[in-house]
């Protein structure tokens, strides 16, 4: 085993480690002392970690007794907005040490260092941590003619634990694929613990991409990518990964089954498996998401371990069955996404929520046309700009509350239902909606409308009186409410 590899292993053991220390002290509790307790810790781990690796700490002790202040305040300070200001220090001081320990004298910064610091830095220790888990793969077999067996088996053990978790979330999204599964099977699993897995999730990926970004030299991503590609003959990274996406992917592919015969075959063979259509379809929305989320992190990670270069098909065929699975996977959760909203209206919530799984597709798409096309990996980091930037473009010109108010009216013309005060609270954006509504309604809703709309033109006015808070949709609005009278 080589010394890169040793390194990345014990990257990757100290971040789990920290992940359940994280999930021990904060998880289903109250902030307090907690902070600073975990900070000290993972403080601690990179000291430790840094004199093994003989990485000097003389000229960042000022930024540790900085850390460690702002992460003792939450601790002592009851007050919310200071504890969020203190957890905010907190955390920039800890991407600032990280920057200075992996080379980047702080007093030699710019202010476009700053910036890049807050906007990129982030991006870059993901990579890096996925860099370390990349360089697990250095592991090779020293005996030739048992290398295959020995990449099946390394596909099949990285698979694994992929494979259990994304089983959980199918099972809590769909309940005929749980009731397949419990027979074979009978696992129990509360909300509780699948909020506290996913909470170990991203805590193990934030400590593995803070260490990763201070013990992983800058240029190992691109030894990881230059170096010599890997041949039919001589690589066995393929293997792998076709024996890793293709399980993930017999997974999919059964899941999807049950999506076909249930969820898309008609409420004929939900009844008659025993269930009632909105039992079935009105759950698993947010399980499916994440399931949609950690593919296209399993599928960019795969492609930086696999080192794809051309379209080396080993990677190609499974990466794109893989792709196509999850669209349908995302089109099932948008499927039950449309039955929460005819069931109980679109709500801001649910608004973004149907933007993001649009903007998710969009973005396997993009990863399809990368992967097909051989392009580099600039052209999905900037087509993935592209497309945040023209997703916020177009919910700034559909007015999320007018589209939203305008929604649930159109809804309870059908249903003769609807949460007035909901619609009532939304921002000036709906205001024109809202007096139609109004003029809708009878009772204590409307009352309770009316008292809403006083409320908003006191604040209307009062914000009017300086020409520096001016806003289109709030003169509109206030212009509207005087139109309505008293």
């Amino acid at each position: 085993m080589n010394h890169a590899f040793l390194k990345a292993l014990y990257i990757i053991l100290i971040s789990l480690g920290l992940a359940f220390i994280f999930n021990f002290l904060f998880f289903a509790k109250e902030i307090g002392i907690s902070i600073l307790i975990f900070n000290t810790i993972l403080l601690g781990a990179v000291f430790l970690f840094g004199l093994y690796q003989r990485l000097s700490f003389k000229k960042v002790w000022w930024l540790i007794l900085f850390i460690l202040f702002f992460a003792l305040m939450p601790g002592i300070r009851a007050n919310e907005f200071l504890t969020f200001l203190n957890i905010c220090a907190t955390l920039g001081l800890l991407m600032l040490l990280a920057h200075e320990l992996a080379g980047t004298p702080t007093f030699l910064m710019k202010l476009r260092d700053y910036l890049i610091l807050i906007l990129l830095v982030p991006l870059r220790m993901l990579s890096r941590a996925l860099s370390a888990i990349s360089l697990i793969g250095q592991i090779r077999s020293n005996v030739r003619h048992h290398d295959v067996w020995l990449r099946v088996v390394k596909g099949i053990v990285m698979a694994v634990p992929i494979l259990i978790i994304f089983s959980i979330l199918f099972s809590q999204a769909d309940l005929a694929f749980s009731r397949f599964i419990n027979g074979f099977v009978t696992v129990t699993i509360s909300e509780h613990t699948i909020q506290y897995f996913i909470l170990l999730f991203f805590a193990f990926v934030a400590s593995l991409s803070f260490i990763s970004y201070i013990f992983l030299p800058k240029n190992t991503e691109e030894t990881i990518s230059h170096e010599k590609p890997p041949t039919a003959l001589d690589s066995g990274r393929g293997t792998e990964v076709l024996v890793f996406l293709g399980l993930i992917s017999v997974l999919f592919l059964v899941f999807i089954g049950f999506q076909i015969t249930y969820l898309f075959g008609g409420e004929t063979n939900i009844v008659n498996a025993g269930f009632t259509y909105a039992e079935y379809a009105r759950r698993g929305f947010w399980e499916l998401l994440t399931v949609g989320i950690l593919s296209l992190l399993i599928l960019l990670a795969s492609e930086k371990y696999a080192r794809v270069e051309s379209k080396d098909k080993r990677f190609l065929i499974p990466a794109l069955i893989m792709i196509a699975e999850v669209i349908i996977v995302i089109t099932s959760a948008f499927k039950r996404l449309s039955l929460y909203i005819d069931a109980y209206s679109l709500t801001e919530l649910r608004f973004y929520a149907t933007g993001f799984i649009i903007l998710l597709l969009v973005l396997f798409i993009l990863l399809a046309v990368k992967l097909i096309k051989a392009k580099r990996e600039h052209f999905f980091t900037f087509g993935t700009l592209l497309s945040v930037i023209a997703f916020l473009v177009i919910v700034n010109i559909m007015n999320p509350d007018a589209f939203i108010a305008r929604s649930n009216l159109e809804q309870y013309g059908q249903t003769d239902k609807i949460d007035a005060l909901y619609v009532g609270k939304l921002s000036a954006d709906a205001t024109l909606e809202k007096i139609k509504l109004y003029e809708k309604i009878e009772g204590e809703d409307k009352k309770a409308l009316r008292e809403l709309f006083k409320n908003q033109k006191d604040r209307l006015q009062n914000n009017s009186a300086n020409w520096q808070s001016a806003n289109v949709s709030k003169a509109r609005a206030l212009k509207l409410l005087n139109e309505l009278g008293e």
